[in-house]
């Protein structure tokens, strides 16, 4: 695993940061219970329709999230935790500790997000940069 136990203490850190607040959201929603218009006019219950929508959708986002975040956490007890499952290279230590739950390096993702938008040019992989050379350099 190239991640050291510090970065690794760092990400999980950062995973229980962002299940609490996911975790808080959720009872903030519950608490406020929004209930719909079920009179008055036409555009009022349209409109009251579309931010039930949009709650549960939020709900259902937050949920989704927190079951990757759960994953990640169980992910970090694999010897390939921060593996990029498309390419086989090192995630990136920033990416994971902003998104824990990243299963591909960012240039796959961004590959993988055009392929799904229709506008497939695949960028040309960055070489590896070798740390041992860096170091040898100053």
């Amino acid at each position: 695993m190239y991640l050291t136990q510090d970065q690794l203490n760092q990400i999980r850190q950062s995973i229980e940061k962002q299940r609490r607040e996911i975790l808080e959201k959720l009872n903030e929603r519950n608490d406020e219970a929004y209930e719909p218009e079920i009179r008055g006019d036409e555009a009022d219950i349209a409109n009251s329709e579309g931010i039930v929508l949009t709650m549960e959708r939020l709900q259902s986002r937050d949920l989704r999230l927190l079951q990757k975040l759960d994953e990640a956490a169980h992910w970090m007890e694999d010897d390939d935790f921060g593996i990029c499952e498309s390419c086989g290279e090192e995630i990136g230590f920033k990416r994971l500790l902003a998104r824990p739950a990243a299963r591909q390096c960012i240039e796959c993702k961004q590959n993988e997000e055009q392929r799904e938008r229709g506008y497939y040019h695949p960028r040309p992989r960055r070489p590896r940069r070798d740390i041992t050379n860096d170091e040898d350099d100053e």
